[in-house]
């Protein structure tokens, strides 16, 4: 059946094929356009639903539009602005990308404008990678190490580390040593002490063994003076029962090595009285320890210092941590803490997860703080600079000092605030106390860790901050923003509480980041009530280590169109030339407006600010207290201060 039907299915088709064909060559010439022809109908008698393959019909012509050309326009119409479409934010994942900048006229200054989370301005440009075919080894970048090897190879430094007081004298019983090892091909950092013969070392052993039986005493909660003195007289009845034959430079070769032992931290306390080491950096036992020394020429150093057993290095970060007051074990082995002196230390405690054993890292801070004339001879920032930041925060304006690690923020930080009015209410909340300012209305207070599992009667920055701002400080101090505590914060700035304070961020667009995302979480346009952001930066130039203040951003406002902050860059480094370009400010004619000047009145009061931080360096003015001695003066009598400088200058 199936057979038959195809079959006359397909003579039908060819019929009506056979048909239309002759129904075309009898039809007469098309005269204009030619008729579409109709689809052809297939019998009435054929079925409407059998199951066979689907035959295409003929497709229709497809007519084509007639293009009009358009006539020539001579002067173009005017533009039709764009419809506002609704704003968005950029994803903040992964590194911001260099964007198009709008800039526009605000008070007759050009303001750069965000797109989004991009850069102010667009800092990098392409650079060929062809070389040209003359080109050899040897350029300047390898001339340039290989003078900087040179004068490496020619450093032999030697300092004294420990002094005693021995009837009345000084004796430099601990030494230290930098000169170039060729083992190594590097500088190294030697700490030399007093050798010991098998004599002494027997009677040290024994003295100190009996020390430990008779000594009633907690070293940690008495003056070191006091505690020297005291374990001294102790020693030397001991060691008159023990040898009374020693000679007395061999005394005091044994009252060196229990001094360390006993009141210090045993092998590293020499390096502890290094104020050029900014941090001692331990890795494990049986490596030696390494430093970073504040002079730019050495930097990173390796030492003659290491812990040669697992058990000598347990012992030794277990008494790191009993000195600062913490507590350390097998169970909560991470320890943050602070020695006596300020100096902060971080400890990994055991090998489970520590591979190389326990480590510790130890942030020293110098015993007098770091100076807006430090500053200037380190060539961290410009006298111009100093000036400007000094108008802004004397203006009550709010800061934060941006940076890697180890770019010298909370020094900055410490610098920055010799600037405050000595009469000024300060409160500083910091985790760990580094910040000393010489003012007397100054307020430190620091953050407190819980008791027990739960972690009962914690006391967080965040609640620090809570606090601070129901006392009325005319500034609040964060030493460094990092989590909830950094919302209160914006809020006391938008409540007319200026504030200052570091964070960890090197551009713009990670300040955003940082401050818009978790755990901070602020608002965007809370973000407005920052006036300035100072960025440091740390780098290598000619083979020394410098820091710099890479640029400052003004926030000029926020633009709610856009969801973005309308910034304006005041100072840029040029680290090709290492000079700082100045540019043009907002934020000054926000200051001129609070203090009432006219332009040319505040551009003379900038320029005595020039003048006497360029007479304090100078005249090597680097006390703190000093200098802000000066700063005070300068705010009671700035006239005085400008003839006093003009005079020594004669």
């Amino acid at each position: 059946m199936a057979k038959d039907f195809y079959k006359k299915l397909s003579e039908r088709l060819k019929k009506a094929k056979e048909e239309l064909e002759k129904s075309k060559k009898e039809a007469p010439p098309k005269k204009e356009e030619a008729e579409v022809p109709e689809k052809p109908s297939l019998p009435p008698s054929l079925p409407k639903k059998p199951s066979m393959p689907s035959v295409q019909a003929p497709q229709m012509p497809v007519r084509t539009p007639r293009v009009v050309e358009q006539p020539k326009i001579l002067v173009a119409p005017p533009q039709q602005a764009p419809a506002p479409q609704a704003p968005t934010i950029a994803p903040t994942k992964g590194p911001a990308k260099p964007s198009i900048v709008k800039e526009r006229e605000m008070g007759g200054i050009s303001v750069t404008e965000l797109e989004g989370e991009a850069p102010t301005t667009i800092k990098y440009k392409p650079i060929s990678m062809e070389m040209p075919e003359e080109f050899e080894a040897g350029g300047g970048g390898e001339v340039v190490a290989k003078e900087y090897i040179q004068k490496l190879k020619k450093v032999d430094d030697r300092f004294p580390l420990i002094n005693l007081t021995i009837k009345g004298e000084k004796v430099t019983v601990a030494w230290g040593r930098i000169s170039w090892h060729d083992e190594i091909n590097n500088l190294v950092y030697e700490v030399n002490e007093p050798p010991l013969n098998d004599k002494l070392k027997k009677v040290l052993q024994e003295s100190k063994t009996l020390l430990r039986q008779k000594l009633d005493i907690d070293f940690t909660k008495i003056r070191v003076e006091k505690a020297y003195e005291y374990l001294m007289n102790r020693f030397d009845e001991i060691s008159n029962e023990i040898a009374p034959d020693i000679t007395s430079k061999d005394k005091i070769v044994l009252q060196y090595y229990v001094f360390r032992d006993f009141i210090g931290l045993g092998r590293i306390e020499a390096l502890l009285h290094d104020q050029n080491i900014e941090d001692i950096h331990c890795d494990g036992f049986n490596i030696p320890l390494f430093i970073t020394h504040r002079n730019p020429t050495y930097g990173e150093l390796q030492t003659n210092i290491l812990f040669q057993t697992k058990e000598e290095l347990d012992s030794f970060v277990l008494r790191l941590a009993q000195k600062c007051g913490k507590a350390l074990s097998v169970a909560e082995p991470l320890m943050d803490g602070s020695l006596p002196d300020g100096s902060r230390v971080q400890i990994t405690y055991g090998t489970d997860i520590a591979m190389r054993g326990s480590n510790f890292t130890i942030r020293k801070f110098t015993e007098k703080p770091i100076t807006p004339v430090d500053e200037l001879d380190f060539g961290t920032a410009s006298p111009e600079i100093c000036a400007y930041l000094w108008m802004a925060v004397e203006s009550g304006l709010s800061i934060m000092v941006a940076g890697a690690t180890a770019t010298g923020k909370t020094s900055f930080l410490n610098a920055l605030s010799l600037f405050i009015k000595p009469e000024l209410k300060i409160i500083s909340i910091e985790d760990t106390p580094e910040l000393r300012l010489p003012h007397p209305n100054w307020i430190p207070v620091v953050a407190r860790g819980g008791f027990g599992v739960k972690g009962y009667g914690e006391v967080t920055m965040f609640d620090l901050l809570k606090s601070a701002l129901r006392q009325r400080p005319n500034f609040v101090i964060v030493g460094e923003v990092r989590g909830k505590e950094a919302y209160v914060m914006f809020q006391g700035m938008a409540t007319g509480h200026p504030s200052m304070g570091t964070l960890h961020a090197d551009s713009l667009p990670a300040v955003i980041d940082r401050l818009t995302t978790e755990p901070i979480n602020i608002p965007k346009p809370m973000l407005e009530n920052l006036d300035l952001i100072v960025f440091l930066v740390q780098t290598k130039r000619k083979g020394e280590y410098v820091r710099r203040v890479n640029e400052t951003v003004e926030i000029v406002g926020y633009n709610p169109q856009n969801r973005n902050l309308i910034t304006n860059r005041s100072f840029r480094w040029d680290s090709e030339n290492d000079r700082f370009l100045l540019l043009k400010s907002i934020l000054l004619d926000k200051i001129r407006e609070k203090m009432g000047y006219s332009v040319g009145e505040l551009k003379s009061d900038l320029v005595r600010r020039i003048k006497l931080l360029k007479w304090l360096q100078e005249n090597r003015v680097k006390d703190y207290r000093e200098v802000a001695r000066y700063f005070n003066l300068y705010y009671t009598n700035p006239e005085r201060v400008e003839k006093l400088v003009r005079r020594s200058k004669k």
